[in-house]
C-alpha cells in the first residue's frame, strides 16, 4: 500500500490539500462553527484502490456531536 498520499484540491491559486469540514451549527446563516481536517489517502500500488482518512477525526466527531446530529440506526 502507498500510505498517506495527499489528495489535492485544484482550486483557485493552484494545488491545495483536500480538507473535510463538519459544522457544529449547520443551521446558522453565517457562523457555523466549522471544524476542518486535512485528508490523506492510502492507495494500492497494484489496483489503485483508494481510501481517504481525516487527520483530526476526534475534532470532527466533537463538532458532529455538538451539532446534535445522530447516526442512523443501521439495525
Amino acid at each position: 500500500m502507498i500510505q498517506r498520499a495527499m489528495v489535492v484540491d485544484f482550486g483557485q491559486g493552484g494545488e491545495r490539500d483536500l480538507k473535510v469540514r463538519v459544522d457544529a451549527d449547520p443551521t446558522a446563516m453565517v457562523f457555523k462553527k466549522s471544524t476542518r481536517s486535512d485528508v490523506h489517502a492510502w492507495i494500492c500500488g497494484q489496483c489503485g484502490y483508494l481510501e481517504l482518512y481525516a487527520d483530526d477525526p476526534a475534532d470532527l466527531y466533537n463538532a458532529f456531536t455538538a451539532s446534535g446530529s445522530t447516526l442512523p440506526d443501521l439495525s
